[in-house]
């Protein structure tokens, strides 16, 4: 039994490294994961703030997320890691049924993995399933006559 006192210690020292990573592995999934929502709420906001807009400042907008400036898309996403890149884009859709009206509006966000992050250790997918959200365009308030009878 004398020669088996050091067993524990040597398999403690083998395990540990296994465990870390593991526990590091789930927190960095955490992180993905929170970046994934933040780019889900993102994604919708840009859609809402985009319907709610009046026609002018509704294509300044569009054209600030499909230029991928870091101010628009930094107004609508702060993740908390850098191991995604997001490429927004942005779309008015009109309905066939209605004159070819536009309706529509459509945001979407692609993620693909930073190489520059994380070097040669590639653990995490390539690109992540796109984020997509379709609302309908709010209608132009009409101006209000507030004169009285």
């Amino acid at each position: 039994m004398k020669w088996q006192k050091g067993q524990s210690a040597v398999e403690f020292a083998l395990v540990i490294p296994l465990f870390l990573l593991l526990i590091l592995g789930m927190i960095y999934g955490g992180f993905v994961y929170a970046d994934y929502l933040q780019y889900s709420t993102a994604v919708r906001e840009a859609a809402r703030d985009i319907a709610m807009q009046s026609a002018d400042k509704r294509q300044t907008l569009i054209d600030g997320l499909n230029s991928n400036t870091g101010t628009v898309v930094g107004h609508y996403a702060t993740p908390l890691t850098k191991l995604y890149r997001p490429q927004f884009s942005a779309e008015l859709k009109s309905d066939p049924n209605n004159n070819n009206e536009l309706r529509f509006v459509t945001v979407k966000v692609e993620l693909t993995r930073d190489d520059s992050v994380l070097g040669a250790l590639k653990p995490l997918p390539e690109e992540l399933a796109p984020l997509q959200c379709t609302m309908p365009l709010e209608k132009e308030a009409a101006s209000v006559n507030n004169s009285s009878p």
